[in-house]
């Protein structure tokens, strides 16, 4: 059971991070950080040099 759970987990984890690959290519960077909220301040903490990540965050 333990097991289980925590392949679950791994796979979870290893799907979370496919999800965070950052904006498409030539797309709309903003609507897509809209869209994909986690997905945007997990990318961009590893490209804090990219136009969408520099936006001051809402309230």
């Amino acid at each position: 059971m333990k097991s289980t759970v925590s392949i679950l987990i791994g796979l979870l984890w290893l799907s979370t991070g496919a999800v965070a690959d950052g904006p498409p290519e030539g797309g709309d960077a903003k609507a897509w950080c809209e869209a994909n909220e986690n997905a945007c301040f997990t990318w961009c903490e590893t490209h804090q040099d990219h136009e969408i990540c520099k936006e001051p965050e809402c309230d």
